[in-house]
């Protein structure tokens, strides 16, 4: 796969050592997907983990032909379960418009449709798709937060940022946790075209260096349109940490970030990693185009 979507599939042995199951993927000429699962991998008593992280349709597909595959060869009563970090169709929970499919509805009973024991997925950005999905499991998030804001505070008090009014409950909780000021921001979105109107400001912000949190940074508009917002009111480091780094248009829109953080990075190449959180330094970033594999910049400087 080149879409920077990784599927792999492995088990517990006897002493409870997780046991890779090696995997070929092919794409046919005519599109279709195919794939191969090695080894024998039957066994009296075993739990076999997918965990996916899926970018595109033909993963998506993919991801169901693992899943056909390994049931025919392990039989339909073994137990499966599938980590699935970032849930595709996740922000699509809602119909704007009429004649607009409710994409996390479908996505999520392709899933169902896989019978299997538990879904394990982190931050969806709402709550309708762990509503629609059976056998779901919500990955805690706040200690990838709590990585982020510990290795700030190290360095002096911080305040979060709260970049719209999606994001205002959690962060305004993270900062209650932790004892932060809580910047709130807001936008608008055209449903239709998508575009976003200018971010503003409400209320104060306080002399301190700032975190952006939220749950996805996908293109990075909201967050580069944000950031010279924020500027107008404070010269102090401004730093984001998403959970969700899929940073499609690479690292480059978001230069005015002094860093970024994230716990699932859609192309790893672009991250410097350290105890599980990813690191990169937009400042290093040379152009805005699609990351390619092996060309992104990685931030050798860990904060």
């Amino acid at each position: 796969m080149t879409d920077f979507s990784r599927i792999s599939l492995r088990y517990r042995d006897a002493a409870n050592a997780p046991v890779a199951i090696p995997m070929r993927f092919l794409t046919f000429p005519g599109g279709e997907q195919h794939v191969w699962l090695d080894g024998d991998i039957a066994g009296e008593g075993r739990t076999y983990s997918i965990d996916a992280r899926i970018y595109s349709s033909a993963a998506v597909m993919n991801l169901l032909l693992v899943n056909d595959a390994l049931r025919r060869l392990v039989g339909p009563r073994a137990g499966v379960e599938l980590v699935l970090p970032y849930l595709p169709y996740a922000r699509q929970d809602r119909v704007t418009t009429a004649g607009e499919p409710l994409s996390v509805k479908v996505f999520s009973a392709l899933i169902n449709a896989m019978k299997l024991d538990r879904v394990v997925i982190c931050d969806p950005h709402s709550l309708a798709g762990p509503a629609l999905l059976d056998n779901v499991q919500v990955m805690e998030v706040g200690n990838y937060v709590q990585a982020v804001i510990g290795r700030m505070v190290a360095r002096g008090p911080i305040a979060l940022v709260a970049p719209d009014a999606g994001a205002h409950k959690r962060v305004e909780a993270l900062g209650q946790a932790f004892s932060l000021p809580v910047v709130f921001c807001g936008k608008t979105r055209d449903a239709r075209t998508g575009r976003l109107s200018r971010p503003y400001v409400e209320g104060d912000v306080p002399a301190l260096p700032l975190l952006v949190v939220d749950d996805i940074c996908d293109g990075g508009g909201t967050f580069a349109a944000l950031a010279p917002v924020l500027r107008q009111y404070t010269d102090q480091p401004i730093s984001l940490y998403v959970t969700h780094g899929l940073l499609t248009k690479g690292l480059a829109p978001l230069r005015d970030y002094a860093r970024i953080y994230t716990a699932f990075p859609r192309d790893e190449a672009q991250w410097s990693e350290s105890g599980g959180l990813y690191c990169a330094d937009p400042a290093q970033a040379r152009d805005v185009s699609i990351p390619e594999p092996g060309r992104s910049h990685i931030c050798t400087t860990k904060s």
